[in-house]
């Protein structure tokens, strides 16, 4: 049980050691699991913690033996026979012998990840590949530059050769599909379309069922490992999908890919609740909303935006976002927005005459406000670098801090919580063990 101090301060030092936490009366579960597992955990650990740290990912999850779907194995732990099998073990700590299907032919890895997924096992490779670099250390004699550097050299270009090499990308969720000023459209198969389809009226057919059996039962966890092995599919079908969709656009020859500052996660929010004044409560269009939100979610529009962001700053390629009102209403011709020039799939303007498909006139408009934000010079301004204050909070009572475990509470004030041997001996060890180490 965590006690709390508003007064305790924490300094848990970052690193990857864990041989202080093996305690033969607190962790003696720590003894039985092999030393390369346990590396490879605080390496995980480790670096999700510095992503953490850099804004780039959440903090680290805890997980539980029933949670944990993946392992990640150093070249001391597997290897691979002759007729193509995977040993995983050791001579103190065998496990077996794994067949697994190759997609591709494969060398040796220095390092694998088994995964486990809707019932399905997975192996991922790790290779140590040396990148050949020419004599002043850039990649295939090509210097990777920062966004605001990308957009000083296109701002040196005339107007017609930036619009010739800007590209816009307006994304749709009636018929999910991707479409550019170009007239290039990118949307899913229509085989998998159907099976996807297909499966979510099977897993609605699962859910009955599973709600009808008794939970922590056998049935009741198989009929859940059915429900997500339909779910499954969509997720692999929409992530091949936004994988396609993001190097076609990274590859596609422009220097500047404007995409819509859509926020998705604002866009899917559920509608609040409506009361009267005599609070009963009022239809506010929960189920239409809903539906809104499944067609939201399932147009990948999160993952193509995240995925060419990384695959086009590797091709010296800037991504740029702009606002996104009345791109469908305005005409990219002579400028005129209404919402009568929109007829579904198709656009005419009321003003000039100009007739095109909507979503490459959308598409068009999203071009044209990139090269606007382009020649503002909004692009080549360096991202100012962020700065970390600690603060100290107290609470009303003062002795509020869930995060202060029993130890650091000894350390405050020695009179707030009972004193355990066994944490002594665990704190003396894990001191021991760090002077030790270099800092």
């Amino acid at each position: 049980m965590l006690q709390k101090d508003a007064e305790a301060v924490i300094r848990t030092p970052l690193d990857r050691i864990y041989a202080q936490f093996k305690d033969p009366n607190l962790t003696p579960w720590l003894s039985q699991v092999p030393s390369q597992v346990l590396r490879e955990g605080t390496y995980r650990w480790f670096n999700a913690k510095q992503r953490q740290l850099k804004g780039l990912a959440k903090a680290p999850r805890k997980r539980s033996r029933h949670n944990f779907n993946s392992v990640m194995l150093c070249s001391d732990l597997f290897e691979f026979t002759e007729k193509g099998h995977l040993i995983i073990g050791t001579a103190k700590f065998p496990v077996g012998r794994l067949n697994f299907l190759a997609h591709r032919p494969f060398g040796c890895p220095k390092m694998i990840t088994v995964r486990e997924s809707a019932g399905r096992w997975f192996v991922s490779f790790s290779y140590e590949q040396q990148v050949p670099l020419d004599g002043y250390g850039c990649e295939n004699n090509k210097v990777l530059r920062e966004p605001h550097e990308l957009a000083y050299e296109l701002n040196l270009l005339e107007e017609i050769e930036v619009a010739a090499l800007t590209l816009g990308i307006d994304r749709n969720i009636g018929t999910n599909c991707v479409a550019t000023n170009r007239g290039n459209f990118f949307l899913p198969e229509a085989v998998t379309l159907k099976r996807m389809a297909r499966k979510a009226s099977g897993a609605k057919r699962q859910q009955k069922r599973l709600a009808r059996t008794q939970k922590g039962s056998a049935n009741h966890r198989k009929a859940a490992a059915r429900i997500a092995r339909k779910h499954t599919y969509k997720v692999e079908v929409l992530c091949d999908f936004a994988h396609k969709t993001s190097l076609a656009l990274s590859e596609s020859g422009a220097k500047l890919i404007t995409f819509e500052d859509l926020k998705v996660q604002n866009m899917t929010r559920k509608p609040k609740a409506k009361q009267d004044s005599s609070g009963r409560w009022l239809r506010n269009g929960k189920a239409a909303k809903a539906s809104l939100n499944r067609s939201i979610l399932s147009s990948a529009w999160g993952r193509i935006r995240t995925m060419t962001q990384y695959k086009a700053a590797r091709r010296n390629v800037l991504v740029a976002f702009v606002r996104p009102h009345y791109t469908s209403q305005q005409c990219s011709l002579c400028g005129h927005t209404h919402p009568e020039n929109r007829h579904g799939a198709e656009f005419f303007c009321q003003h000039c005459g100009y007739r095109k498909n909507a979503d490459i006139n959308a598409a068009t408009n999203i071009a044209g406000r990139g090269v606007v934000m382009l020649r503002s010079g909004e692009l080549e301004k360096q991202p100012k670098a962020k700065k970390c204050i600690a603060v100290k909070r107290k609470t009303k009572s003062g002795s509020v801090r869930p995060e202060v475990s029993v130890e650091r509470l000894q350390d405050a004030d020695p009179g707030l919580a009972p004193r355990n041997p066994a944490h002594d001996a665990v704190k003396q060890k894990a001191s021991a063990v760090r002077q030790g180490y270099p800092s």
